[in-house]
């Protein structure tokens, strides 16, 4: 179980190297936020990414990061295997320029 962790994070962290993306040094123009959000019959950790990533205006970051993003503010969903219940609250967080 944790040798899959690994070569999922490893094979993660060298697709965000290999495509290029950079890391900003300068948040000074940029706010980040913090919201929660509440699971609704049907939702999955890919669909509410899939809202949440266009909220993230400040640098580009594609959809399988996000979704390690959620798990990482979430560690509960490792445990639960990803599986949501409606009702459950998600601790959400992405850039916005100012």
């Amino acid at each position: 179980m944790i040798n899959k962790i690994i070569i999922v994070a490893a094979l993660i962290g060298a697709i965000f190297i290999l495509s290029g993306a950079a890391i900003r040094d300068d948040a000074a123009d940029a706010v980040f936020v913090e919201e929660t959000y509440i699971v609704k019959p049907g939702d999955t950790v890919w669909s509410i990414a899939e809202e949440y990533l266009p909220k993230n205006t400040y640098s580009r970051r594609y959809i399988l990061e996000y979704v390690e993003g959620i798990k990482e503010n979430n560690p509960w969903l490792v445990e639960r295997k990803s599986q949501l219940q409606p009702g459950d609250e998600l601790v959400m967080t992405y850039w916005v320029k100012k």
